[in-house]
């Protein structure tokens, strides 16, 4: 799961909502009009350069039925960068989210729909499939359900803490309507026990239950906060930046975390957290388990695809032939999964010398 920093200058927002509408002219004319004399590059050769990748350029998303050993690219049909994506384990409908309030819902085929709620444009961090209801989360303390498979989706005006960053999103998957997240400053919120005193003011950034045990029970932080819900008082883990972890494990899997320079580490016990030889230096986004208590998959920067199938000891990169960003990956425990990740164009964009995106 893939989450932005704090400082922006020309968001990516902005860029592709302008690009993808029919404003766009307006507002990149007054984003060019004060670089374009400097760089000697004329407006008009700047604006048909944009509009034409515009036309090529979209999110990338990844589709295996074979446990990780094969992939597929599939379209996306979006240009927004999505963070987050989640299967069900009950019927493999798959959900992504993104930047804008992007949410693409696959149907037969591959093919992946635009079920955004119309006016949403803030971005979405995380998405989760409960046993009946779907959640997605994001800035400024948006939340969205659905009860529809995902067809449509609703913002829960009555939650209370806008202005506050949410970062992920989980399900009791062994419970209707049982949910935990996560968010910035400390913030975790559970439907069973209300606002929860973590005591941290650190990002938490993900959450993990054991499918056979039910509620959500560990979370943590960007700087290697451990928390276990209701047990025992948090810690650290040693040397650990961590950008995503395993949302639901079974089956004898482990709680695995990944994050900055290839770092693996795998939860053993008592507080026991083991560091893994990943065999990559690449930023790690986000790891999920493709079948449960054996084979699991991390994903990150540059097209990076690390597949383990000993339950995280060891692991292997996968060619999926791409060097995007990719962001997140869900599995639903029987060897279905998704990947999905950022667009090629901020990379293009940010090339330009008077354009400066921010993801």
């Amino acid at each position: 799961m893939f989450l932005p920093g704090k400082e922006t200058s020309v968001s990516g927002n902005q860029i592709f909502y302008i690009l993808w509408n029919s404003h766009f002219l307006c507002y990149v004319c007054g984003v060019i009009t004060s670089f374009a004399e400097e760089s000697s590059i004329r407006k008009n050769i700047v604006l048909l350069f944009l509009f034409s990748l515009s036309a090529f350029a979209g999110a990338i998303i990844l589709y295996t039925s074979d446990g990780g050993t094969s992939w597929l690219q599939e379209e996306s049909n979006t240009v927004f960068n999505l963070n987050d994506v989640a299967l069900s384990i009950v019927n493999n409908t798959a959900v992504a989210v993104g930047d804008n309030g992007t949410i693409l819902r696959r149907g037969e085929h591959g093919i992946w729909a635009d079920v955004s709620p119309e006016g949403l444009s803030a971005d979405l961090f995380s998405v989760a499939v409960g046993v009946s209801s779907m959640m997605a989360c994001g800035a400024d303390g948006i939340l969205l359900s659905s009860f529809d498979g995902g067809n449509n989706w609703c913002v829960l005006s009555e939650f209370e803490y806008g202005g506050t960053d949410l970062y992920s999103v989980n399900f009791d998957p062994t419970h209707p309507n049982s949910f935990l997240i996560t968010g910035e400053n400390g913030f975790v919120y559970s439907s069973v026990d209300g606002l929860v005193q973590t005591g941290t003011n650190s990002d938490l950034v993900a959450s993990c239950g054991m499918l056979c045990s039910g509620f959500p029970e560990l979370v943590l932080g960007r700087e290697g906060e451990c928390y276990f819900l209701g047990t025992r008082e948090p810690y650290n883990i040693e040397d650990a930046v961590i950008r995503g972890a395993t949302e639901i494990v079974s089956g004898g899997g482990r709680y695995i975390a990944v994050g900055e320079n290839g770092s693996v580490i795998r939860y053993s016990n008592l507080d026991i957290w083991d560091s893994i030889v990943s065999g990559t230096g690449e930023y790690l986004n986000d790891v999920s388990y493709l079948t449960w208590g054996m084979t699991a998959c991390a994903v990150g920067e540059n097209g990076t695809v690390l597949v383990s199938g000993d339950n995280g000891f060891t692991w292997e990169r996968v060619n999926v032939e791409t060097t995007r960003d990719l962001t997140a990956v869900a599995g639903n425990g029987a060897g279905v999964a998704c990947i999905v990740g950022r667009n090629a164009l901020f990379d293009v964009l940010n090339g330009i010398p008077f354009i400066k995106v921010s993801p």
